[in-house]
């Protein structure tokens, strides 16, 4: 009997240590497929060079690539990634203002309230002039890049970012010795850093972002404030937001041959958001003073009510808004300052920072939860060149509304 209890303690005892195994097998399983999944995420940023004439070496191409990667990387996580390696001097200016500008994009970002990390991002640098003087290689590239925010179903698209790199060589191989990059976060960046002290270079670094991140609290604030009562306007003509739509999709990342570019003059935004206005079927408005006059039919400024030359408000951000407050009786009816929650596709969005208004959005889409709430404007521009872009993305954080009723 005593035997029969010993062999049932035993049994009872392996029973126990095989369940308690399984359970520890199963434990370890799942923890490497988690490792595995990160090790998979981690894996997702990408980066390209494209070189179709080879005019960089394989040195200058691999610096270019890990550099690229590290972008992707950053993007898609919210983390900065380590640049400094890559610079020929790692503590150098060159190397801590490039960190404040990643920096800068990751803070902002990760201030707004949704998660704003990606499923996966790719960069690539298409390599469009190279110059050697014997001592520094210059490199101008043009960066295409995919995002793919997690909270958003499709890929967001950016196009032509300009950069411009100049390598040297050195005893460890090719370096980065300087790089800009004509972007909003990486310009807004270097406003800052001329704008603020700071006893090391590090230190510089890190009250550049903390400058760009108290100005972006104080827009969060400000973006909900001195909004204007959205009102029924009469018009006698429709906008056509689809046809607005279409042509923005056509031309975000190129240009029409029927109007001048005004990329090396400011930027292409606001030139690019007329022209979806008026794709909407909006007629030019020749009537009225110069502050209410918006048309395009030549290269010059022409302030007479005549079909001739252009008008202040068709390609700048700023004119293009006095333009909205001041018109009436004629031409585009518009409401500014109205709040987001009034987005339709092909408004206009000009998106302002650091004590300016930048640029100028036009509404590719608005996205609504099940109570009719916005929960994201999704946006085409040029200069930067975007399609499917989420608002909370931008770097640019005090958004203001120009509704397009029609046409009076």
């Amino acid at each position: 009997m005593f035997k029969k209890i010993i062999m049932l303690m035993m049994l009872a005892f392996l029973s126990v240590g095989c369940s308690e195994a399984d359970k520890s097998m199963e434990a370890a399983a799942v923890s490497d497929i988690e490792t595995e999944e990160k090790r998979q995420v981690m894996r997702e940023a990408e980066a390209e060079i494209a070189d179709a004439d080879n005019l960089l070496d394989d040195g200058q191409k691999d610096l270019l690539y890990n550099f690229a990667l590290g972008c992707a990387q950053t993007l898609q996580h919210l983390t900065p990634a380590d640049f400094y390696p890559l610079f020929a001097e790692s503590e150098g200016e060159e190397r801590y203002l490039n960190d404040a500008a990643y920096s800068t994009l990751c803070t902002i970002r990760s201030m707004q309230d949704k998660d704003m990390t990606l499923e996966y991002a790719k960069v690539c640098y298409r390599v469009e002039s190279v110059y050697d003087n014997g001592y520094t290689v210059t490199a101008e590239v043009c960066e295409d890049n995919v995002q793919k925010f997690k909270h958003l179903q499709n890929e967001s698209y950016t196009y032509n970012t300009y950069h411009k790199f100049v390598l040297i060589n050195t005893d460890e191989g090719w370096k980065v010795k300087s790089h800009l990059q004509e972007e909003d976060f990486f310009l807004m960046a270097i406003e800052a850093w001329e704008d603020v002290a700071g006893g090391t270079l590090a230190e510089k670094a890190v009250n550049a972002v903390q400058l760009l991140k108290a100005d972006a609290e104080e827009n969060f604030a400000l973006a909900a404030e001195n909004l204007n009562e959205y009102r029924e306007i009469a018009v006698s003509k429709e906008y056509d937001r689809e046809k607005a739509v279409e042509y923005a999709a056509q031309w975000c990342n190129k240009r029409s041959s029927e109007y001048l570019e005004y990329d090396l003059y400011g930027g292409n935004c606001q030139n690019f958001a007329s022209q979806c206005i008026h794709a909407g079927g909006m007629d030019m408005d020749i009537k009225g003073s110069y502050t209410c006059q918006w048309k395009f039919y030549g290269k010059d400024l022409n302030f007479y009510q005549s079909a001739a030359g252009r008008s202040y408000s068709w390609i700048g951000v700023d004119e293009f808004y006095t333009y909205a407050v001041n018109n009436s009786g004629t031409g585009l009816a518009l409401q500014p300052d109205i709040s987001l929650e009034y987005a339709e596709k092909g408004d206009v969005i000009q998106v302002g920072a650091y004590y300016k208004w930048r640029h100028s959005l036009v509404v590719a889409d608005v996205l609504r939860d099940e109570n009719g709430n916005v929960t994201e404007i999704i946006l085409a521009s040029n200069t930067a060149d975007r399609w499917n872009y989420p608002l909370s993305a931008y770097i640019y954080t005090y958004p203001r509304l120009i509704h397009v009723d029609g046409q009076y």
